[in-house]
């Protein structure tokens, strides 16, 4: 297991600059005239006078020892599996145009903190004041033993001349490999509903006790018709199209949508196609008005939650099936990568009921406010429920974080993920 790693390899050379400049910050007045820099040393010879010590990063490698997965390991893994380990090469170089005192005075400084701390993480050198760009990591840094031939040649790569230097080489760097979010599965579109006569004594009791149940009167002589059903609750969001399977649907099939405590209305305005085993509905594309109670009319989708679905052909009607109402999410891309401004995420739908919508983040739930913006680890509900708008809580990581949005602790129709700056 990877301990840590770094998405930037600029942090890396920020600690070490760090490191520098703290010895330099520790050396006295006799230092004062030494600049630090990243840059490349041509540039760095341009930037006005006094001594100029430049810590460039001039190479990077695969480290040898950490590319392959652990022998003692399960199966092989993707390329993507494996964190990417490398071996980064600094060239540390002084130049002072008129004064070599303190250009090799500036080399010795460097040298001396990089000798004093060849392993580097928060502990050992507690002093650098840029580890909060690399919380975790831990790296060994050393002086490399070239010979002056190596180093010509590398000088050569420069357009200006060989001067005071030393290679510096840091190990063993990890990248973790971009994970991409995973996209949610959709909600299930299609279940299965008979018609036919049935006697209600009949009735599976798990879904006599979870659902309410429509019968018609069954005719003396008829006899009980088997039915198919199913406990995976069909769900959908306003707009959505949804399918429902069976078998006895006649010209003039009725659809019904029941509520626990209410009773059932009709909805048959829904239907867009019928065929004898078959439905197509296109539920509507605004929801029932916040603080309204059902039944609703038809030209609206109830509320976020869960409701029974049944239909009637004649005077016999089928049994009832579970239809879930979830809150709808607009403007999903893919990636469904979402990214706030000014610190303020923003999901635009629809059905998001204030005192009924729960919000999360990866782990973390959100505390819903009543203030906009919201403050941080709050959220906010548009009081027509149509948008959310979230922010992140103090101290997030950088990454990417799943949001998970639920009214009545039904999850919204699709998902975003998050990317903390």
């Amino acid at each position: 297991m990877v301990p840590w790693s770094t998405s930037d390899l600029s942090d890396i050379t920020l600690v070490i600059k760090g490191l520098v400049d703290q010895a330099i910050q520790n050396a006295g007045p006799g230092a004062a005239n030494i600049k630090t820099s990243c840059n490349s040393p041509e540039i760095s010879r341009t930037d006005g006078s006094g001594c100029h010590l430049t810590i460039y990063m001039l190479h990077i490698g695969r480290d040898p020892y950490w590319r392959n997965m652990p022998v003692a390991g399960g199966m092989a893994q993707r390329n993507k599996s494996q964190p990417l380990s490398l071996n980064l090469s600094y060239l540390l170089t002084a130049f002072c145009e008129r004064d070599f005192v303190l250009e090799q005075r500036a080399m010795s400084i460097a040298l001396q903190a990089i000798q004093a701390n060849p392993i580097m993480n928060q502990l050992t050198a507690p002093a650098d004041p840029m580890w909060s760009v690399l919380p975790g990591g831990e790296f060994v840094i050393s002086i490399e033993a070239d010979t002056i031939e190596e180093m010509s040649r590398l000088w050569q790569a420069f357009t200006v001349p060989i001067r005071l230097s030393a290679l510096i080489k840091v190990s063993v760097v990890f990248i973790e490999p971009a994970a991409m979010p995973v996209v949610p599965y959709p909600a299930p579109s299609t279940a299965n509903l008979s018609v036919g006569p049935e006697n209600p004594l009949a009735v599976t009791p798990s879904l006599a006790d979870s659902f309410a149940q429509i019968f018609a009167p069954a005719p003396p002589d008829a006899t009980p018709a088997q039915i198919t059903s199913t406990l995976t609750p069909l769900a959908g969001a306003a707009g959505a199209s949804l399918a429902i399977s069976g078998s006895g649907f006649v010209t003039g099939t009725k659809l019904f949508l029941a509520a626990r405590g209410v009773g059932e209305w009709e909805v048959t305005p829904w239907i867009t196609s019928l065929t004898a085993d078959e439905l197509l509905l296109l539920l509507p594309a605004t929801y029932a008005a916040l603080g309204s109670l059902a039944p609703w009319p038809n030209t609206v989708t109830p509320l976020p939650g869960t409701y029974s679905l049944s239909v009637t052909s004649g005077t016999v009607s089928s049994n009832a099936i579970p239809l879930v109402i979830a809150p709808a999410v607009s403007g999903l891309k893919n990636p469904p990568l979402l990214k706030g401004a000014a610190g303020i995420y923003t999901i635009d739908g629809g059905g998001f009921v204030p005192a009924e919508t729960t919000l999360t983040l990866g782990a973390t739930a959100l505390t819903r406010g009543t203030i906009t913006p919201p403050g941080a680890g709050d959220f906010y509900v548009d009081p027509a429920g149509a948008f959310v708008t979230f922010a992140l809580p103090t101290g997030t990581p950088s990454g990417d974080y799943p949001v998970l949005l639920a009214v009545n602790g039904i999850a919204a129709s699709g998902g975003w993920v998050a990317v903390a700056p």
